[in-house]
């Protein structure tokens, strides 16, 4: 029977402590299953998926929505080799999320099948990987997954081996256990540094609030770019920027800090030429909690002055930024005093109604196909303002991403800092059993959903209502842009053959509709909203529009003006 001290109960108690009511896996045998029935025995649910990727992303959004760590249990060798990419994404997405593998004993010296270096493994990925031995060692995984920045830990389970000491499990900081492996063991010395930091820290974050004030101050038009860092702050955002008429800018992850229908929300910020407009007439640029795996990589060329306000580090994508290291709340204060701007009134709102209109404006179809702004748009007017949405990687996204709106954060998912394939599935399934009788749909092309195929039976056996929209265009329409003028491996680098998604899921026990007009979509939804479990929506796309797309979003979007600034402007050219 499992005591408490065992590795197993060690780790399913600690992330119990912490909030966890989920564990996710695909488990192999021997240790995996003590973890298994460890959860079941501390009421904790194991949600069975197909894959480990997927079961990983499903923890690790689990994490996203509810701020406790995502857990997930693999086996060793294959199992947490197959996860690595679900790690990755938690990793660059700031989740906290505890990787639970099985692993060969240290003891067992003749073992090789399936022995790799696990340890060397997840830290390629993860904050840690840590030995698992006993209930110290478990709470510290738990307590360094937590630890700003919040991250993946793997949690190598290993019976034979030591459980850590005392002094390892306190650690809530790797920069902590640094600082106490630097100074030694003089207590006196440890606390005399620490309270000198204290007092330097105090003086640096005065200074900072009287640069960002005179920042502030002195200039005419500034434009808030808001990230991730700033979620926890949303209602301070919302009440120093809601009714000011300073235009503000989200991250992808930050969506709804602001509500889109605010007169502030202009629209997104990814580094790309969609926001160039706004940026390009703008005399101060104010970064809050803007993670930079969030921005594409492409050259910050602004000639606004750009202040970045955060807690973390940065490294040097923002060009000739000045960094204000300090809380979030504190920048929140200066803006809330209520600066002065020289703005048309609600130039946020028109500058995201234009991107709106010029996206729209892209929109072609040949007959039997739909557009892919014509599916975004009919779904989200056929479905309730609190529906989460998933968004996987490819094309899609490019028209996803800004014309779904949202009224807070945690309405709209999707892998930003890794902009990985095969996210939206696992993710709405995750979504489902984390925020039940709130709708939940997946916006996924026919790559991304056939990576993650098998996992419509797990919703199918956990009777989830989730709605996937699948852009049936058979082919990888992002790379495919990108293949252009040149055409590097022509078709066969880039085209499936035409694979009827409403048939897979039928098969696999989801309900499944092909759709290839507005209203045959409409209907399809409608429908998908009314039954208990999921639905595959196949709808046939044209991607005629995407290269467009592109440009309008990350290339050459031509000649553009700020309304009400009557000031023409030239967009940058972006790496794609």
């Amino acid at each position: 029977m499992a005591t408490s001290a065992d590795p197993a109960s060690a780790i399913v108690a600690a992330l119990a402590g912490a909030g966890t009511r989920l564990v996710f896996g695909v488990p192999g045998g021997g240790p995996n299953l003590d973890v298994v029935g460890a959860a079941a025995a501390a009421g904790l649910r194991f949600v069975l998926a197909h894959g480990e990727t997927a079961a990983t992303i499903m923890a690790a959004t689990c994490a996203d929505l509810t701020s406790a760590p995502g857990a997930v249990v693999v086996t060793r060798g294959p199992g947490l080799a197959s996860a690595v990419n679900g790690i990755a994404h938690a990793a660059l997405d700031r989740l906290p999320l505890v990787v639970i593998a099985d692993t060969v004993p240290s003891a067992a010296t003749r073992v090789t099948h399936q022995r790799i270096d696990q340890d060397a493994l997840g830290r390629s990925v993860a904050k840690a990987a840590i030995t698992v031995g006993g209930p110290r060692a478990a709470a510290c995984a738990v307590r360094t997954a937590l630890a700003a920045p919040r991250g993946p830990v793997v949690a190598n389970m290993d019976e034979s081996s030591a459980d850590i000491d005392a002094s390892e499990a306190r650690v809530t900081d790797v920069t902590q256990v640094r600082d106490e492996a630097r100074v030694g063991s003089g207590a006196s010395v440890l606390e005399g540094a620490r309270a000198e930091a204290g007092v330097c820290a105090e003086a640096s974050v005065r200074a900072s609030t009287e640069a960002l004030a005179e920042a502030l101050e002195a200039a005419q038009r500034p434009v808030v770019l808001l990230g991730t860092g700033a979620i926890p702050w949303t209602a301070a955002v919302r009440k120093a920027l809601a009714g000011s008429g300073i235009p503000a800018l989200h991250t992808y992850r930050a969506r709804g800090v602001l509500p889109d229908s605010a007169a502030e929300a202009a629209g997104l910020v990814t580094g790309g030429t969609m926001e160039w407009p706004l940026l390009s007439t703008a005399d101060l640029i104010v970064g809050l909690g803007v993670d930079e795996a969030e921005m594409i990589p492409a050259p910050w060329t602004y000639a606004a002055r750009t202040i970045l306000v955060t807690e973390g580090e940065d490294h040097g994508y923002f060009t000739g930024a000045t960094t204000l290291r300090m809380p979030l709340g504190e920048a929140l204060g200066v803006l809330a005093a209520g600066p002065g701007h020289d703005w048309p009134d609600e130039a946020g709102r028109a500058v995201k109604q234009d991107a709106t209109r010029r996206l729209a404006e892209l929109a072609v179809a040949t007959p039997g196909r739909l557009a892919p702004q014509q599916v975004v748009k009919t779904v989200r007017d056929g479905t309730p303002a609190q529906t989460i949405a998933t968004v996987d990687a490819g094309a899609h996204m490019l028209v996803a991403m800004p014309l779904w709106e949202v009224p807070e954060p945690g309405r709209l998912l999707i892998s930003s800092g890794l902009a990985t394939m095969g996210y939206a599935l696992p993710a709405a399934i995750a979504a489902a059993l984390c925020a039940p009788g709130v709708p939940v749909v997946a916006f996924t092309g026919d790559g991304g959903l056939g990576m993650t195929l098998a996992e419509l039976e797990t919703a199918v056996r956990l009777s989830l209502p989730v709605i996937v929209v699948v852009f049936n265009d058979a082919a990888l329409s992002l790379i495919e842009i990108k293949q252009q003028p040149d055409g590097q491996g022509g078709a066969e680098a880039v085209r499936y053959r035409p694979v009827s998604f409403a048939a897979a899921a039928i098969a696999l026990g989801a309900s499944g509709a092909a759709v290839s007009t507005v209203a045959g979509l409409a209907a399809a939804l409608a429908a998908a909203l009314r039954r208990p479990g999921p639905t595959v929506i196949d709808a046939a796309v044209d991607p005629a529009c995407y290269p467009a797309v592109m440009d309008l979003t990350r290339g050459q979007a031509g000649r553009r003006s700020v309304p009400g600034t009557g000031r023409a402007l030239h967009p940058k050219e972006h790496a794609q």
